[in-house]
């Protein structure tokens, strides 16, 4: 009897054993896994704290009389915004062509009315978007500014089912300095902002500037690598990075003696 009870002690404390180590192992992975949580956290409160900075900045670099649209998700970050806004202060572009409308039609029409000089034409595939913009631009004052176009998604080339926009509504338009590539969406089809070299290459300026957001999708950086592959006759392409939110490459095309 009193082995037999000794036994079922024995048992039982190893079991006790078995239980403590299980909570204790447990904790440890709750631990681990707070400490994850927390540098999320201390991240993302790092990134909005940046986001915040660049929209005061760009707030006060520009002047604005009004509020910009809703930034962030799927529309420009503060940061990009800020880095295309910039350019356009000191390079003071003429022409400017934008693949998809919204906060950065802003953004650009208030540059070019600082400087006093030159033109946004905004291609958009969302007629609704497309009101929404002119509407935010008539609020803003900056109609005489910027023209957002009409431009439904078509397709380009079944084999590859390559879409883009329709470009009629800038067949007059010629000698672009500067062209920001925010559109179309990736869902559209695979290397979705592609075409916007070799679609619009012909009406460059013999140097123009190319501001390309969401740099850091694995899309947008095949992206890039099939422009420097391809050279799209221009005689230099030099790239340039910037530590934004989403990712912002700046591409310089110097076609002046290809």
């Amino acid at each position: 009897m009193t082995i037999l009870l000794l036994a079922l002690t024995n048992i039982a404390m190893l079991a006790a054993l078995a239980l403590i180590l299980h909570k204790v192992r447990r904790l440890h992975i709750a631990m681990f896994e707070l400490t994850d949580k927390v540098g999320e956290i201390h991240a993302e409160s790092k990134e909005n704290y940046g986001q915040i900075q660049a929209y005061l900045d760009l707030v006060r670099l520009l002047k604005l009389e009004s509020p910009l649209p809703r930034l962030r998700g799927w529309a420009a970050s503060p940061d990009f915004l800020l880095v295309v806004a910039k350019h356009a202060l000191q390079h003071k572009p003429k022409m400017i062509v934008e693949c998809s409308s919204g906060a950065s039609t802003i953004v650009l029409a208030q540059c070019l009315k600082m400087n006093g000089t030159g033109h946004v034409y905004s291609l958009e595939h969302d007629i609704k978007f497309a009101e929404i913009t002119r509407q935010n631009l008539s609020n803003a004052g900056l109609l005489s500014w910027a023209t957002v176009i009409d431009a439904p998604l078509k397709s380009l080339d079944e084999k590859t089912e390559s879409i883009w926009y329709t470009t009629d509504g800038i067949d007059n338009v010629d000698q672009i300095d500067m062209l920001v590539v925010d559109g179309p969406p990736a869902s559209t089809c695979h290397h979705a902002r592609h075409p916007a070299l070799p679609r619009l290459k012909m009406k460059f300026a013999p140097i123009c500037h190319l501001f390309l957001d969401d740099a850091d999708r694995k899309e947008e950086q095949e992206t890039v690598s099939r422009w420097q592959e391809e050279k799209q006759n221009f005689k230099t392409i030099s790239t340039t990075k910037y530590m934004c939110e989403k990712g912002c490459v700046h591409i310089t095309l110097n076609k002046a003696n290809s």
